[in-house]
This record gives structure tokens, C-alpha cells and sequence, in this order.
């Protein structure tokens, strides 16, 4: 629910003298504790910020919990998990800034729109499927994995059984099946305001994000179409033609606050050269001291 209002949010970020924490949710296959990725890129941000505090959000116990969460604990479950985890931190009882990658930053979207309480300022979205997917043209997870993705994002996505096992089913999208995918999707129609009876809340909150910064793979094979990391996508009933994010429903209909925010000069859009995830911790530096100020 909406605790807090953008002007007070507003103020709180305005006048606090500390740089504000910063909170980070890794993507699928990933963990919260990875001593190869999570940690020195936390560790990273931290020094760059003058000691600031930054934490990676694990959404399961241990290692083999926490990689597996993103793939077979729903994406309602992630963001309610995310949500307790944040909410259960003094460190971030004044609000933060959020840095997503690839699938986290639904979960972080998800918790901006539903929550917001403590309030994310700056949102840096490192290549996340934003308003979906409609397959996984590149999986690098293990082949068991990756046969799942094959079978159940594909015919059988909507079916109570996909939709009840694997996260990435509540956010796959397919312009060819939008009734099915309207009634059956269990995540992402929500999210994205597009049923009849739309959620004022979730506008509300999302309007009150300071910046958001929008980070595109060029060359990504991972996230199809890659133009969901910018909010655009598949023109419904087309898998060929593809609608910016200034010509989508959501957009136009301004469904949960994206216009609003547009029109504030609050959305930023910035690309990396290569493929999904492929970016240096330099790159990131760049974009947290360009925008987190």
C-alpha cells in the first residue's frame, strides 16, 4: 500500500545528508552471495559511494536456494519475499536506490508498484525483461533448466501447471495469445494495469520514483525482444512488428504512472554494446555516478 506521499518522499531524499543506500537483486541463475559477481560488484558500488550501504536481496537460504528461487518460486512469491526483506532492514527505513539485473528487476518493479514502503528513489534496470518475454532464445542455465523453458514457455505457458511452476511463465508474453495470456497469466497482466479494473495504487507509487534509468543489451539473446528493457514490445497479434514504449497500451493509456513519468523527464535510456548481462563493473560505476546523485 501507498504509505507515504511523492512530495514527503520528496523531502525525505532532498534532505537526508547521507548518500542513501543502495539495494540490488540479482537475475536468474545468480545469487545473492556469489563471490565471483554479487559481492564485488556490491562491494564496488559501496567504495564508489564513500562506504555507502548496499546489500544484495538473496530470496532463498543458502546458495542452491537462493539460485533456484528466481527460476521455480513464483513471481508474486518474489516480489512478497523481496518486500519483507527490504521492509525488515533499519538500514533502509528512509528509502533507497535500487539496481536490478535481468529478471530482478520485475521483482523490483513489482515491489515499487505494490509497495514502496520504505520508497525506492533512483531505479537502474540492467537489462530487465520490464513488460515481459516471449521466449528465451539463449538459456545458459543447465539443460534440465533450459528444457522446461522449451516446454512449458511455449504451448502449455498458460496452463495452471506452467503458471504454477516456473517463474518465467508469469511473465511470458505472447502477442499471438493475448486472451489466453490475459486470463491464465498469473503476474504480468497485473502488473502492467492491462485488465478491466485497474489498480490506482500501483500508479500512484510508481510515479514516485525519482529516475528511472533504462539499461538495453544491444546484442541480447537472452531477453526477446530486447525492446523490453525499454517497455516497448510485440504489437498484439504480430511477433515481427515492434511498438516503442512511447506507442504501447501502457504507455498511451498510462496504466500504471509510465507516462506521467516520461513526461516528468524522469526516464532515462541507455544501451551497453553486447549481449544479455555482458557489461564491466566500470560500466556500472558510470551509470550509478551519472544518475545517483
Amino acid at each position: 500500500k501507498l504509505g507515504l506521499s511523492c512530495l514527503t518522499l520528496l523531502a525525505i531524499f532532498l534532505c537526508s545528508g547521507a548518500t542513501r543506500p543502495v539495494v540490488i537483486m540479482h537475475g536468474m541463475g545468480d545469487f545473492a552471495d556469489n563471490p565471483l559477481g554479487m559481492i564485488p560488484i556490491r562491494d564496488a558500488i559501496s567504495k564508489h559511494l564513500n562506504g555507502a550501504y548496499v546489500t544484495n536481496i538473496a530470496l532463498g537460504d543458502g546458495i542452491i536456494s537462493d539460485q533456484l528461487s528466481e527460476f521455480f518460486m513464483l513471481m508474486n512469491a518474489e516480489v512478497s519475499v523481496f518486500a519483507k526483506k527490504v521492509q525488515s532492514d533499519l538500514r533502509l527505513a528512509d528509502g533507497f536506490d535500487a539496481i536490478g539485473f535481468s529478471q530482478g528487476n520485475l521483482i523490483i518493479r513489482g515491489y515499487v508498484q505494490r509497495y514502496n514502503n520504505p520508497p525506492v528513489g533512483n531505479f537502474l534496470s540492467m537489462h530487465g525483461p520490464l513488460v515481459g518475454v516471449v521466449g528465451f532464445p539463449h538459456c545458459n542455465f543447465t539443460a534440465r533448466v533450459c528444457r522446461l523453458f522449451d516446454h512449458f514457455l511455449g504451448a502449455l505457458a498458460y496452463t495452471e501447471v506452467a503458471q504454477a511452476s516456473l517463474a518465467q511463465a508469469n511473465y511470458f508474453r505472447d502477442p499471438l495469445r493475448i486472451p489466453e495470456y490475459l486470463t491464465a497469466n498469473v503476474f504480468l497482466p497485473d502488473l502492467n494495469n492491462e485488465k478491466p479494473v485497474k489498480n490506482a495504487t500501483y500508479k500512484a507509487n510508481f510515479i514516485c520514483l525519482k529516475k528511472l534509468i533504462l539499461v538495453k543489451a544491444l546484442q541480447d539473446t537472452m531477453v526477446e525482444p530486447n525492446d523490453s528493457e525499454w517497455f516497448g514490445f510485440y504489437a498484439d497479434g504480430s511477433k515481427a512488428k515492434i511498438i516503442p514504449m512511447h506507442q504501447t497500451q501502457w504507455y498511451l493509456e498510462d496504466s500504471f504512472g509510465l507516462q506521467t513519468l516520461d513526461k516528468a523527464g524522469k526516464i532515462v535510456f541507455e544501451t551497453t554494446p553486447g549481449d544479455h548481462l555482458q557489461f564491466s563493473i566500470r560500466d556500472l560505476i558510470r551509470l550509478i555516478s551519472k544518475y545517483f546523485a
